[in-house]
């Protein structure tokens, strides 16, 4: 039975929502998929709000004062981090795997100094998903 997790993400302060999502796509995913191996999840889905640029916004947040998310229900400040990502592993064993490799200091601090250039991780939240379930058109 897979084993799954959602991070919830938010940028760094001063770095546009596309230099974000650049330096997750392009510097911070391949380098983990790299160090980690046979323990990186089967799937690492990432899904990033979407946000304009609009100086005027009604409800815009300090940390987005320029940059509000598209809201159709609830406020800015509900949605004032930028990604949410899904990591599907094997089963528990493989995530445990992941984890133990992923807190090797020199593993931990090599990520770490990939993160610190995009990623407020002190604003990071981690789940456990209990159950998925799917309802399918037709």
């Amino acid at each position: 039975m897979t084993f799954t997790i959602l991070i919830i993400t938010t940028r760094k302060a001063g770095l546009s929502p596309a230099e974000f999502r650049n330096e997750v796509e392009r510097i911070i995913i391949p380098f983990m998929k790299e160090l980690l191996g046979e323990n990186f999840p089967l799937s690492h889905t990432r899904r990033y709000l979407k946000r304009n640029e609009s100086p005027k916004a009604e409800g815009n947040t300090e940390r987005n004062p320029t940059t509000p998310a598209t809201v159709f229900m609830g406020t800015q400040a509900d949605f004032d981090y930028d990604s949410v990502s899904e990591l599907t592993f094997a089963d528990q064993a493989h995530f445990s795997a992941f984890i133990g490799q992923m807190q090797q200091p020199e593993i931990a601090a090599r990520i770490g100094e990939a993160e610190a250039k995009a990623v407020d991780v002190s604003k990071n939240k981690i789940v456990v998903v209990g159950s998925i379930e799917t309802t399918m058109k037709g």
